[in-house]
């Protein structure tokens, strides 16, 4: 009768002595940062631990990511589908002329000229695109720029 034999496991060779089952690299441990300042390292510590130039954050950081580079903007067709709610919640005035708003009472910069507009509104807003103050007057309103 013949024995067969098992095939020898292919897993475990290398340096690695789990195999393929464990995850390796700096990833696994968040990084490279601080190596060695481990459980003999006591006289190390403090050199990292008390100067301020190793905590904190460090780099270049870019215009476009500083607060109020890109203001947050409303599309025009969504402002004249709410404009009067708005008006219920007294957050626009209704006048003779139309719905006036404040943009930046709401917390928007910016107008954008997406979509179409039926009602008059009177809009007060810092920044607008062109398309939109032609959607806004082909309406009968008007965009005052503050």
């Amino acid at each position: 009768m013949t024995f067969r034999h098992r095939k020898k496991s292919r897993h475990v060779r290398g340096k690695h002595w789990t195999g393929t089952r464990s995850k390796r690299g700096a990833g696994n441990r968040g990084g490279r940062g601080r190596a060695g300042l481990g459980k003999r390292a006591a006289h190390r510590k403090d050199m990292f631990i008390l100067s301020e130039k190793y905590l904190g954050k460090h780099g270049f950081r870019s215009v476009k990511q500083r607060k109020g580079f890109h203001p947050k903007a409303i599309n025009v067709y969504y402002l004249d589908k709410i404009a009067e709610s708005l008006v219920h919640k007294k957050l626009a005035e209704k006048k003779t002329d139309g719905i006036e708003i404040y943009l930046e009472k709401l917390g928007y910069g910016k107008l954008i000229g997406k979509g179409f507009v039926k009602n008059k509104l009177i809009i007060h807003v810092p920044a607008f695109t062109q398309s939109a103050k032609e959607k806004v007057e082909e309406a009968g309103g008007k965009i005052v720029e503050e």
